[in-house]
């Protein structure tokens, strides 16, 4: 099962202690302390992204969320 990591929203393997992507804490994640991003769409290409995201990674465009 993945679960998303608390400080920058990927998704990680149930059971690992931090995230390989940010080094963020993973018990962390679903204490309710630390919310998650919404996924959103690029509204030029329709990739998907969370609302964190400042750019598309595949066409540059602005996100509304970001």
């Amino acid at each position: 099962m993945m679960i998303p990591c608390p400080k920058c929203g990927r998704e990680c393997e149930e059971g690992w202690k931090f995230c390989p992507h940010c080094g963020g804490n993973l018990a962390q994640a679903g204490s309710g302390t630390i919310p998650i991003a919404r996924k959103m769409k690029c509204p030029k290409c329709g990739a998907t992204y969370d609302s964190r995201t400042r750019f598309c990674m595949k066409d540059g465009t602005a996100l509304v969320g970001g």
